[in-house]
């Protein structure tokens, strides 16, 4: 029985308690501001959403890696056309030489670059 009781002063003590709290209340300006910050993200320019987007990192590897296989792309293609143009450049000196040998247009010269004794 006592415990019915003792179970019923503290149900008592609870009902009290809740009876003398007072109604909570925003601070000044509270819904002003709110309503300007929900109004400030709903207004996010391209621009800024743009630069959300390039600052992860995710887009920055990604960026780096295709401007990495470009340049690779870039070298190989160079290193192979200098190749073709060297392998250009000595096929044309035989057909070169043909056509010197074709039309005598060897240089000689009237001078010796042995010295004589006369």
């Amino acid at each position: 029985m006592e415990h019915l009781h003792n179970q019923e002063l503290q149900i008592e003590e609870v009902i009290n308690s809740i009876q003398h709290i007072s109604r909570a209340e925003a601070p000044p300006f509270f819904y002003t501001r709110l309503q300007a910050r929900m109004l400030k993200t709903e207004e996010q320019t391209f621009m800024l959403q743009l630069l959300g987007i390039i600052t992860r990192p995710v887009f920055a590897i990604s960026t780096l890696s295709l401007f990495v296989l470009l340049n690779a792309v870039a070298i190989t293609s160079v290193l192979k056309d200098s190749r073709v143009v060297a392998n250009r450049a000595i096929s044309s000196d035989g057909a070169l030489q043909s056509f010197v040998k074709e039309y005598d247009l060897s240089v000689s010269t009237l001078y010796s670059d042995i010295k004589t004794n006369e």
